[in-house]
């Protein structure tokens, strides 16, 4: 968006599901337990995501773009992958949050995203947010990237948050995430990798929240989801 004095965008999104579904396990002889493999056909529980995004440049060349973006699925999709072993899952969301300003006096870029997963496993949540400002010719951007898988065995939350500002000394770029879970066995795992662009202000968090009624698999194996799903090019 683009004016004579100055831009600005705003955009807030919501998307959630609640559901549940259970498959028929024929059985001719009675009750009996149901296996493992049985019990990941049992679908039940809820997910969904909540964003916003705002972006304001002052000036008379001044650019300023918001969007956010979210998918929820139910209903026993698999997922495919190492980490989940083709896992069928019961609930799926996936969210993405974007602001820039540019081109301006003074740019300033927000975002906020609250995603949650809960399969009966405990449950599991991120709130993150995220600003970025930068004054004299300066950019700023902000970047989220969210995921939220619900099995029988556990919810997951996992994602990356990105703010930068460049490039002026006044420039500033701040970040907040919160995970929580409320299963038995609990793991939180994050990564804060720095900036190795010159002259730019840069503030990232990589983030896993898992939840389980039962003990987890080693959390290493969890460290190949945090991967870089946030990556602004300029």
């Amino acid at each position: 968006m683009c004016g004579r004095l100055g831009s600005k965008a705003m955009v807030l999104a919501i998307a959630m599901l609640a559901g549940c579904e259970t498959r028929a396990i024929p059985n001719a002889r009675g009750s009996r337990l149901l296996t493992g493999i049985e019990m990941d056909q049992i679908t039940v529980g809820s997910a969904g995501a909540i964003n916003g995004a705002e972006a304001h440049a002052l000036g008379s060349v001044s650019e300023a773009t918001a969007v956010t973006s979210s998918l929820v699925a139910s209903g026993g999709s698999t997922v495919a992958g190492a980490h989940f072993s083709n896992a069928p899952t019961s609930n799926y969301v996936s969210s993405r949050v974007t602001a820039s300003a540019s081109n301006g006096q003074n740019a300033e870029a927000s975002g906020s995203s609250h995603i949650f997963a809960d399969g009966k496993n405990g449950g599991a949540e991120i709130d993150a947010t995220a600003t970025a400002a930068g004054r004299g010719r300066s950019l700023a951007q902000v970047g989220m990237h969210f995921s939220g898988i619900s099995t029988s065995r556990a919810d997951l939350v996992f994602g990356s948050v990105t703010a930068i500002a460049c490039c002026n000394p006044l420039a500033e770029a701040q970040i907040q995430v919160i995970g929580r879970a409320g299963g038995p066995y609990s793991r939180e795992l994050r990564s804060t990798p720095p900036s190795d662009t010159p002259g730019q202000i840069q503030s990232r968090v990589d983030i896993l929240v898992a939840s389980s009624v039962l003990p987890m698999i080693d959390p290493g194996q969890l460290l190949g989801l945090l991967t870089p799903h946030v990556s602004p090019v300029y």
